[in-house]
């Protein structure tokens, strides 16, 4: 079998994907930022298709996933679920929706270069990463909740990350956190100036090539093992509800959701007021 050329373009099937082979390292840039680089649901599966490609060629050892311009990635493109130019299928793969879970199971090295906003999906792909470095830009973000979504994947990868008090600050609380407080509890490995950011994350790799390529493998796989499962099928469940679908509409017409009471246990509920209440 013949090696890859030192430098190769690579096709990623979505339009926002830059992808760019050089040595042993496939580069991904999001390159949407009319958009804040919010990714589709071909994007999505452009990435998952660099880590597979990644994970099947001998020369290649990682993967970088990077953002144009000051953002990363403000995660899914809400507007773009019926986009009729979408080439995934979304019928017959939809408990394949994302990529993330591939980034954590390649036996490669994921690295996100964080260049500046991390929310969602973006956020998300830095959880299953193996090294994360962020522009002191950076800002990130849990924000899933807010649009009715049970984000399974960030809840079974934050409180690993960070401890269980903060991960609930950061989900339910839902606010910024800057690059600094992000590498402080743990969020991001490393933070580096703006302008360096390509440079350090060159040179962190330079570093990482001094160790041996297999031995990363089981070193990889091995630390995966003490890693909760993800409720994927939990995570779709949530996709679709009123719940959900209210929040995005509330999101595309910029006013706060209306949320709906679940009223399937009012009798019972009904029962035990007069626990509390007396008989008011």
């Amino acid at each position: 079998m013949t090696g890859l050329p030192d430098a190769l373009d690579v096709d990623l099937g979505a339009p926002e994907l830059i992808g760019r082979i050089s040595g042993d390292t496939l580069t991904v840039t999001i390159n949407r930022p009319e958009k804040r680089n919010a990714v589709t649901a071909d994007g999505y599966h452009g990435i998952k298709r660099a880590a597979m490609i990644v994970a099947d060629e001998p020369s290649l050892q990682f993967l970088v996933i990077t953002g144009s311009d000051d953002v990363f990635c403000a995660g899914g493109d809400m507007n773009s679920v019926g986009n009729p130019d979408r080439t995934w299928d979304a019928f017959t793969e939809a408990y394949d929706g994302t990529p993330f879970e591939a980034l954590g199971k390649i036996p490669k090295i994921v690295v996100c270069a964080v260049n500046g906003i991390a929310m969602g999906g973006g956020l998300v792909m830095t959880l299953f990463a193996d090294l994360v470095v962020a522009s002191d830009r950076a800002r990130l973000r849990v924000p899933d909740l807010t649009r009715g979504v049970y984000e399974a994947f960030v809840a079974a990868r934050i409180p690993q990350r960070v401890g269980t008090l903060r991960a609930n600050h950061l989900i339910y609380g839902n606010d910024w956190i800057d690059a600094v407080e992000a590498e402080r509890i743990g969020l991001v490995g490393r933070v580096v100036p703006h302008d360096d950011l390509a440079d350090e994350t060159h040179a962190l790799l330079e570093r990482v090539r001094n160790t041996g390529p297999a031995a990363r493998a089981a070193m990889k796989r091995e630390m995966a093992r003490a890693l909760p499962a993800v409720d994927v099928t939990g995570y779709w469940s949530s996709i679709g509800t009123s719940e959900q679908i209210e929040a995005f509409s509330a999101f595309l017409q910029k006013r706060p959701p209306r949320w709906s009471v679940n009223s399937d246990r009012d009798a019972f509920v009904q029962t035990r007021r007069s626990g509390w209440m007396g008989t008011q």
